[in-house]
């Protein structure tokens, strides 16, 4: 099993240079505890026997191999990246009840918008 940490967070489209060093002055000292909220957190890529997996707080689905790998790279939500789609896939599942003890039961699927129809 292979488990990258990711942080996840709000693309920063046309953040000044101050509000920029203000940022990265905020992850050094303040524990993330203070400022995790809904839209910043940390989340775990997982690769594990073949097959790639996305957890957020301890709910997982399972993802496609582009999505694993699109995720650790570009780790910010916004409008059609895969952290942003596995975001909402995990709220999803989270309602569902699915996705919960993993790997001792098993993670909620890609299709997880198909079954609450």
């Amino acid at each position: 099993m292979h488990i990258t940490y990711v942080k996840i967070s709000l693309h920063k489209f046309n953040d000044s240079d101050l509000k920029k060093k203000l940022l990265t002055l905020r992850d050094r000292f303040i524990p993330l505890a203070l400022y995790r909220d809904e839209n910043n957190y940390l989340a775990e890529a997982i690769e594990f026997q073949g097959r790639y997996f996305y957890r957020i707080n301890g709910v997982t689905v399972e993802a496609a191999k582009y999505e694993y790998e699109q995720a650790i790279n570009n780790p910010q939500l916004y409008y059609f990246s895969s952290a942003l789609k596995l975001h909402h896939r995990v709220k999803h599942a989270r309602d569902l009840g699915l996705g919960l003890n993993w790997p001792t039961k098993d993670a909620a699927p890609i299709n997880i918008f198909e079954l609450g129809k």
